[in-house]
């Protein structure tokens, strides 16, 4: 017990705990740091071997300045590699020159650190392997309250990962309660202030690559890669939070394209006072060009200054805020460009169906096409023409994405060429989803079915617990809308056919739904909404059925742990709480962290209590037995007290029992300090047993 203890005293530290850290950060970086990197990392960890000298803390400082700035000079200042060069740099040589047990503290800390930062870059089930060792040894370094001294290292590092494991599996219980209770943030955390106030980065969709900014769109151009989680807007629900999946944030709307880009009306890049004159000042005039409209929502939005006069809002516009109107393709829109942050409230319909009116010139441009452009896919649109109805053209086209092993992907080499829609279409067959609607548009018009192509985005994401959601450049979207002649304008998502799990939703909404807007059955308004139809036989062939596993004993633990570890979002986090059975899964969820947390301290405490067992000689759990059974009766032994005293003092208060703890004292004071304990062994036992019985016998 006291050799045990003595590992823990305070004396010299040893390195050898921020040295794993450090050693772990380096690992987890080295997929990402350039190899001239490791000319300055290895001397920087050689360095510690040298002695300490005033001489070589300068060649360090020189070593740190010199790589800093030749990586600075090669990558870029702020380059990622850069970054983690001079931060791993600047551990291995405070490491090198570190003596004090605070010192190796802050290094072990900071390495943790520089762990979490590299686990970035991994997939999710090598980052979990991969921060279980450097948890352990963080939890090894707070349990060794130093490092012991060279001949007694190796035991003092057993002992000390031994103490962290426990405290780590002590710890299991109330981590995962904090894992599935703690609220879910989706991105960093600065995405918290933003949904409570913080100003949102301006100049977001200052390039091409915005929706809404260039006149011009070319497929593929809205990949936004870097800038992925740079937010576009913040919006605040009131009353009910929509699956995000129904969240369509409607911006610029195209009708004319060339062949190598979507071309949009020039009166957009300016005011918007002509825009006014053919569009509606009113949403209640708006209102008058649907014929039945379903699930209202209110919201608050904070939009970044873009440049463009969309007011994102969601299909479609039921109310206003001040200074805007609704344009001419049903845009909620500035009267002047946003070029400053800006606040505004709305009201929208997530569920519509239009009148079925549509003007000559409106039809003619939904209609042109280049010419001796894209030959395959007119010639398949010609084909499909022969559907008849614009729904059931639409329904073929949508099978033929759903069978023909397509698929979305953010990043891609985007086709060239004069008729680089039919490389994409019959080729390719990969893309995002603006070049899928843009190929779509393309398709229907060749069957003869109006068609123009609406971007802005689509979805966002939802803080858990609360009514905001966070809409960033990653949810950059496009879509189709169709002219049908017996409901006017129609949503078709492409993306929903080929990829019906990319953006559904995993869990329930913040809140439930009103009941006088509740969302009315699909086969009511096939097609209004979703992509035709929402459920059914055709998003049945998209998605691919999950074959049956017959024969498999052994549960699927990665696909649990995508499920519930690394997917765990806000709105699965929702569903979890609320389960199945009213919303009170979460007090289940609590008992059973609260019963696993039993269990784990009992069994720490039943471990505990066998290993001092162990640990303390037989002659003297039998004294402390027969101590603890005399304490009940008040005569404890006290601090300092001999055995001698102590018998008097037994002996004094109850004298039936002199006898026997006059024995006991004796024989535990010869075998405590004689000369030949272990031939006073059995005679402590003996009169220990013979007393407990004695005091029983009372």
């Amino acid at each position: 017990m006291a050799k045990s203890r003595s590992r823990f005293a305070p004396g010299n530290p040893a390195p050898w705990l921020p040295a794993g850290l450090l050693g772990l950060a380096l690992a987890v970086h080295a997929p990402a740091l350039p190899l001239p990197a490791w000319l300055a990392l290895t001397p920087a960890l050689a360095s510690r071997l040298l002695p300490a000298s005033r001489l070589l803390s300068g060649a360090r400082l020189v070593l740190l300045a010199l790589a800093v700035g030749l990586a600075g000079l090669a990558f870029g200042w702020l380059d990622s590699a850069t970054l983690r060069l001079a931060l791993l740099l600047v551990l291995a040589l405070k490491l090198a020159e570190a003596r004090t047990r605070t010192e190796f503290n802050l290094i072990g800390a900071a390495a943790a650190v520089a762990v979490a930062i590299g686990l970035l870059q991994w997939g999710e089930g090598a980052g979990l392997t991969l921060v279980l060792p450097a948890a352990w040894l963080l939890a090894a370094g707070f349990a060794c309250r130093d490092g012991a001294r060279p001949a007694a290292g190796l035991a003092a590092m057993k002992d000390a990962l031994r103490e962290g494991g426990l405290r780590l599996l002590l710890a299991l219980p109330l981590a995962g309660v904090l894992f599935v209770f703690f609220p879910r943030i989706p991105g960093p955390l600065w995405d918290i202030g933003l949904t409570f106030g913080l100003p949102l980065p301006v100049s977001i969709e200052k390039s091409n690559q915005g929706l809404g900014i260039s006149t011009r769109l070319k497929p593929g151009q809205t990949q936004t890669g870097a800038s992925d989680g740079q937010p576009v807007l913040v919006a605040e629900f009131h009353g009910w939070v929509p699956p995000t999946s129904q969240l369509y944030w409607r911006g610029p709307v195209f009708y004319d394209f060339d062949g190598d880009a979507w071309q949009m009306d020039a009166e957009y890049a300016g005011e918007g006072r002509k825009l006014m004159q053919r569009g509606w000042r009113s949403a209640a005039a708006f209102g008058e060009q649907l014929r039945s409209r379903a699930q209202e929502v209110r919201y608050r939005v904070r939009l970044t200054p873009h440049g463009g006069l969309w007011l994102y809002g969601l299909d479609l516009p039921s109310g206003l805020t001040s200074e805007s109107f609704i344009g001419p393709d049903w845009q909620v829109l500035a009267h002047q460009p946003v070029a400053q942050e800006i606040s505004y409230e709305l009201s929208s319909w997530l569920e519509w169906t239009a009148r079925a009116e549509i003007g000559a010139d409106t039809r003619r441009r939904a209609l042109t096409l280049p010419a001796e452009r894209n030959p395959r896919l007119l010639a398949l649109g010609r084909e499909l023409g022969k559907e008849g109805s614009a729904d059931a053209i639409a329904r073929a086209a949508l099978a033929v994405l759903a069978q023909g092993g397509y698929r979305v992907r953010d990043r891609f080499t985007p086709p060239q060429g004069k008729d680089m829609l039919d490389a994409f279409w019959f080729e390719r067959k990969e893309g995002n989803a603006e070049l899928y609607a843009g190929a779509f548009a393309v398709l229907m018009r060749a069957a003869n079915v109006p068609a123009r192509l609406v971007t802005g985005y689509r979805g966002g994401k939802l803080m858990a617990l609360t009514d905001y959601v966070v809409v960033k450049r990653g949810h950059a979207h496009a879509w189709v809308e169709i002219w049908d002649e017996a409901r006017g304008w129609r949503r078709i998502d492409p993306v929903d056919m080929i990829a019906p799990q990319r953006l559904a939703d995993q869990g329930k909404p913040a809140k439930p739904a009103p009941a006088p807007t509740a969302r009315r059955a699909p086969q009511e308004q096939p097609g209004e909404h979703a992509a035709p139809p929402p459920a059914g036989s055709l998003a049945a062939g998209a998605a691919p059925a999950a074959a049956a596993r017959g024969g498999d004993f052994l549960p699927d633990v990665s696909a649990w742990l995508e499920r519930w570890v690394f997917r765990l979002d806000g709105e699965k986090q929702l569903g979890l709480l609320d389960g199945k059975g009213g919303g009170f899964a979460w007090v289940w969820l609590l008992l059973a962290a609260a019963l696993g947390s039993g269990l784990l301290l009992g069994a720490r405490h039943a471990l505990a209590r066998w290993r001092e067992r162990r640990l303390i000689p037989p002659p003297e759990r039998h004294w402390r037995r027969a101590c603890r059974l005399l304490a009940k009766h008040g005569l404890a032994p006290r601090a300092g007290e001999c055995p001698s005293h102590y018998a008097q003092r037994v002996s004094a208060a109850r004298p039936a029992w002199s006898p026997a703890i006059a024995q006991l004292c004796r024989h535990y004071a010869e075998w405590r300090y004689g000369r030949a304990p272990e031939s006073r062994a059995a005679d402590v036992e003996n009169a220990a047993r013979h007393l407990v019985n004695r005091v029983l016998a009372d």
